[in-house]
């Protein structure tokens, strides 16, 4: 019996092999690409991690990699950011002095990585899917470290405005956290010159609230970017779950 039973594996993955088929797990990306559609009614976000989502992976790279491949391919899940952002050569964009990196964080009809390198322009690009989302976050690779990220609101207007919205440090683990919080403002963030969050009104989307922002007498535009300062972590991994 064990005999007919090993016959048919093989004769299976003979047939595999022969039409064209990889036995090969598909790469994760691929996997991810598909994982916002897949029909998981029985699963609640964000607690097996196994639900719809996108996830979107931040690799470390040593300040003199060069690789010229394009990496700002949309359908991407990845963006290539430095292993270490300690030290003065580190700014967030024009936000001097700011330390470490900026991401900037758009929000349009999908997931896209818009600018997938730090590395040929000084700054990363992501664009998420409509809705709002539940994240979370994990730091992967040896020999680990620790990063901060942090969350700003910058208002182009008759008196600019740039404040955080939140800060996460995460370190080498299996554990994920939730970073839910720096996608929301709140009245005690927001300055008291705005006036668009009374206190004790429900916090606010982020991207809800640039678009409040923008409908203000006086605002030229607004945005929403993350601050990374990373030491030494080799991947960062951030999943959305979609909020029902």
């Amino acid at each position: 019996m064990k005999k007919l039973l090993y016959l048919i594996v093989l004769m299976l993955a003979l047939g595999l092999i022969i039409s064209g088929c990889s036995l090969l797990v598909p790469p994760v990306e691929k996997d991810e690409t598909t994982s916002l559609t897949k029909d998981r009614p029985d699963v609640k976000p964000g607690t097996d991690f196994s639900g719809p989502h996108y996830n979107l992976n931040l690799i470390g790279k040593k300040i003199d990699w060069n690789d010229h491949e394009n990496f700002n391919n949309p359908d991407r899940h990845t963006m290539f950011v430095p292993l270490n952002t300690i030290g003065e050569d580190f700014t967030v964009g024009s936000f001097a002095p700011l330390p470490g990196i900026k991401i900037s964080v758009t929000q349009g009809p999908e997931f896209a990585v818009i600018d997938g390198s730090w590395f040929d322009d000084g700054e990363c690009a992501f664009q998420l899917g409509p809705a709002k989302y539940n994240v979370y976050i994990v730091a992967k690779g040896k020999p680990g470290g620790n990063a901060d990220i942090t969350g700003w609101v910058y208002a182009d207007a008759t008196t600019d405005y740039l404040f955080p919205i939140g800060t996460i440090n995460v370190s080498r683990s299996k554990k994920w956290k939730d970073i839910t919080d720096i996608f929301y403002v709140s009245a005690d963030e927001e300055p008291n010159t705005i006036y668009l969050i009374e206190p004790g009104d429900d916090d606010v989307w982020v991207f809800d609230y640039l678009k409040m922002l923008e409908d203000l007498d006086g605002y030229v535009s607004a945005e929403y970017f993350w601050q990374l300062v990373n030491n030494n972590i080799r991947l960062i991994q951030v999943r959305f779950y979609p909020v029902d």
